[in-house]
């Protein structure tokens, strides 16, 4: 009887190994140091549909940058301790959501093909919402009503032009919302209304004024993104130029650097786009006249 090759022992000693760990162990694990619970990395490795077995313990899994274009919340039943679930950069089209997930705290979609928002019925725990960079072209009015304990939500870079002006109603624990590079043309009177957020992004939309009382009255925002609207300067704009004025040390511009995200106070950064002999010129320096015709 011939003895087996070197090749050949080396051959099934790897399908030994491989046979032993199973897929879900592929997926590096350890402890995360700040949240003290087992994070599973299975980022990056090809995947078109969720790996299993994974450790019963895992309470955040990171699956971004796969090929995961359909999930499921059932697909994860198996891991009762789940808090964080990034499916981020998965070109993701739809998640069905039947299952619940009654400890999920956090959910990044973000960087996928979304075109409508999943239900979020059976997930009752979830304080962080990110779909930035999807398709989403309109939000249906109640779609929140399921996630009363949300902190953060991230609709940036999608294709909203209107909102629903009870689309946010109930978010009374929202800290920080998101709705920079939108298309958003207009936005409604009571949109705020109920909540007490500390940051707000409107940049990089296409609005042109915003209605009086937008803001609400006496709430203090730490920050607040206005750049990048073409704001019509004329007498409608004169409640949005007396909050900034107000509010000077609240309105806040970012900037893309090449070796950092430059963060700073910038009242003058909101500029007028039309009429055009005030194009380019600050919101805040707009002076109102009625003498002479646009």
């Amino acid at each position: 009887m011939p003895y087996p090759t070197p090749t050949l022992l080396a051959l099934l000693s790897l399908l030994s190994v491989a046979g032993a760990v199973g897929l879900g162990e592929l997926c590096p694990s350890e402890i995360n140091k700040i949240k003290d619970r087992l994070e599973v990395n299975c980022s990056g490795q090809g995947h078109r549909e969720v790996p299993l077995p994974l450790p019963k313990n895992t309470s955040i899994l990171l699956l971004s940058t796969n090929h995961l274009a359909s999930v499921s919340t059932a697909s994860f039943q198996h891991l009762p301790e789940l808090i964080d679930l990034d499916l981020s950069y998965n070109g993701l089209s739809a998640l069905q959501t039947g299952t619940p997930m009654p400890l999920l705290q956090e959910l990044i979609l973000s960087h996928n093909a979304l075109e409508l928002l999943p239900s979020l019925q059976g997930l009752p725990a979830l304080t962080h919402l990110a779909l930035a960079h999807n398709n989403i072209t309109q939000l249906a009015p109640g779609h929140f009503r399921d996630v009363k304990l949300l902190k953060e939500l991230n609709l940036r870079g999608n294709r909203l032009r209107t909102l629903p002006e009870e689309i946010f109603e109930g978010l009374a624990k929202l800290q920080d919302l998101d709705l920079s590079d939108n298309t958003l043309e207009e936005l409604p009177q009571g949109l705020l209304a109920g909540l007490e957020l500390e940051t707000l992004r409107l940049s990089g939309n296409q609005l042109r004024t915003l209605p009086s009382g937008f803001f609400p009255e006496e709430h203090m925002f730490a920050y607040v993104f206005l750049a990048g609207n073409p704001w019509r300067c004329d007498c409608d704009l004169a409640y949005l130029q007396g909050w900034i004025s107000d509010n000077e040390f609240s309105v806040y511009r970012q900037e893309q650097r090449a070796d950092r995200l430059l963060t700073e106070i910038d009242p003058r950064s909101p500029v007028c786009n039309t009429p055009d002999k005030y194009r380019g010129s600050p919101v805040l320096d707009f002076q109102q006249t009625f003498s002479e015709p646009e």
